[in-house]
């Protein structure tokens, strides 16, 4: 069981035709619910409804009430009753049951890891110089093999399949954009989840807002998936940032978000301290000592 392999694991678009459908006409058995998707149609193809199906049910998105199939709590009250506001909520539902503990137990294994696959990539990442990296998945896989101390027992893709499915799922998850290139950013995933961020404080330290992100999104900095995909890695084989330095992609994120009026960075006399944000090669951009969410309707 995994996530990336997406013949066989599943596919998000599938995944957004399924919650619709559960929002929109409620618990259903499973075969009514694989035609109210469209398994009725001329010629279509069932399979990857049932092992998107299938494979979110595994990972506790979907559940099962007398007999039918439904959205387990508390994701069911997050998406809401629309289904126009479920697809736009669904990717920070998704991620969320994706980055949860209890399917990433078994972090380095290739049996039963459920979503654990997923983690590994997305840390590994979001480890990289986003600047420099090359996303060819040869060039990746070459990358793969150079950085870990043991690639015979610990993977983070094991083919281009796997690759193109991280790459993919990176997108939807809000950890990547597409446009002239693909590219690592976790804007969108950190936007969406500065309310849990910064709970009722208006103002954090950087230092606090840095370690609030890496418990709510654990493949940031700090966060458990990246320090244990962090501590597989050969320290030769990447460069190394020193204590308060906040990675590339890390940085990117958090130097849009300020740019478009989300959150506002500053830099004042403060005893817990300052990070410093990084581009390409670890170059400094500027320090930080506070992060302040921006009021509803205030982004610059």
């Amino acid at each position: 069981m995994s996530v990336l392999n997406q013949t066989s694991d599943g596919l998000f678009n599938v995944l957004i035709v399924l919650v619709r459908a559960l929002v929109r006409f409620g618990p259903k058995g499973r075969e009514d619910l694989l035609l109210a998707c469209g398994a009725a149609a001329d010629a279509f193809d069932t399979s990857q409804l049932t092992r998107t199906l299938n494979r979110w049910t595994e990972l506790g998105l979907f559940g099962e009430e007398n007999g039918l199939v439904i959205i387990a709590e508390p994701y069911r009250s997050a998406l809401g009753k629309n289904a126009e506001g479920a697809e736009n909520r669904l990717p920070k539902v998704a991620r969320t049951v994706a980055l949860q503990s209890a399917n990433n137990a078994r972090f380095w294994e290739s049996e039963e890891a459920k979503s654990a696959d997923l983690s590994r990539g997305v840390a590994w990442m979001l480890a990289q110089d986003i600047y420099t990296l090359d996303a060819n998945s040869e060039r990746l896989a070459d990358l793969e093999g150079r950085q870990l101390l043991d690639s015979g027992a610990q993977k983070i893709a094991q083919n281009n399949t796997r690759w193109n499915g991280l790459k993919t799922w990176m997108l939807y998850l809000g950890f990547a954009r597409d446009g002239v290139q693909w590219v690592v950013d976790p804007t969108q995933a950190l936007r969406e989840t500065l309310p849990e961020i910064f709970g009722s404080n208006p103002e954090l330290s950087a230092p606090a807002f840095m370690e609030r992100a890496a418990a709510v999104l654990p493949v940031l900095d700090g966060g458990a998936y990246r320090v244990q995909v962090e501590g597989a890695l050969k320290e030769s084989a990447r460069p190394k940032l020193r204590a308060g330095l906040v990675s590339s992609s890390l940085s990117r994120a958090i130097q849009r978000l300020d740019h478009e009026g989300s959150i506002a960075l500053s830099n004042r006399s403060d005893p817990e301290g300052v990070v410093t944000l990084t581009g390409s090669n670890a170059r400094t951009w500027r320090d930080v000592s506070h992060v302040a969410l921006a009021q509803t309707g205030k982004a610059r």
